[in-house]
């Protein structure tokens, strides 16, 4: 049996309320997704924390020509990890997005991310953060692709439309992911 890993999408300060590009309801997110990671750190779950690291010139970027403001920039303010989240030292940080091409969506794209978990002896990730409908939904997309069972942790997600999030879900769990509450899928892996 292998060990559960928590992947923290992206909870930056352009993406909660006030940055750049905010999802939407994201500071009620932030004391429940903290208790959790605490909780899992301490079941003996690896924690991943995902970064959207752009360089300025991103092809994202409306300036460039893309569909979003600009963003994330990497060393900027609003990259850095919205607290109260602090990564601890044995914490896992992943910096996505980082070339000026490509969408930079998902936690695995370009970043050895399926790598460091399989030498982690990692098979089952819970899925939180933000933004449901592009970088959580990428993110566990790419999860089951790799072979990991993959937990949405739906009380611990935001999305920039929330109308949007059920479609997401659906689609998600016909890809072979499952939904839980942060509570169920604790609770599990302290049964494990």
């Amino acid at each position: 049996m292998g060990r559960a890993a928590l992947i923290v999408v992206d909870v930056q300060r352009d993406f909660c309320e006030g940055g750049a590009l905010a999802a939407a309801d994201t500071l009620s997110l932030l004391p429940p997704l903290q208790q959790c990671i605490v909780a899992a750190r301490s079941a003996g779950a690896v924690i991943v924390y995902t970064q959207d690291w752009h360089p300025g010139n991103h092809g994202s970027f409306q300036t460039n020509g893309g569909p979003w403001p600009v963003h994330c920039v990497s060393g900027t303010p609003g990259a850095e990890f919205m607290p109260p989240l602090k990564p601890h030292s044995g914490d896992v940080i992943v910096h996505k997005g980082e070339t000026v091409d490509g969408s930079g969506y998902s936690g695995f794209d370009h970043t050895g991310l399926a790598n460091r978990l399989k030498s982690l002896q990692v098979d089952c990730v819970g899925v939180s953060g933000i933004a449901t409908e592009y970088c959580v939904r990428a993110t566990a997309l790419d999860a089951i692709q790799a072979g990991l069972e993959t937990v949405v942790l739906t009380d611990l997600i935001r999305a920039v439309n929330p109308k949007e999030a059920p479609a997401v879900l659906q689609e998600l769990q016909r890809a072979g992911a499952q939904d839980s509450t942060a509570a169920e899928w604790l609770a599990s892996l302290v049964r494990v």
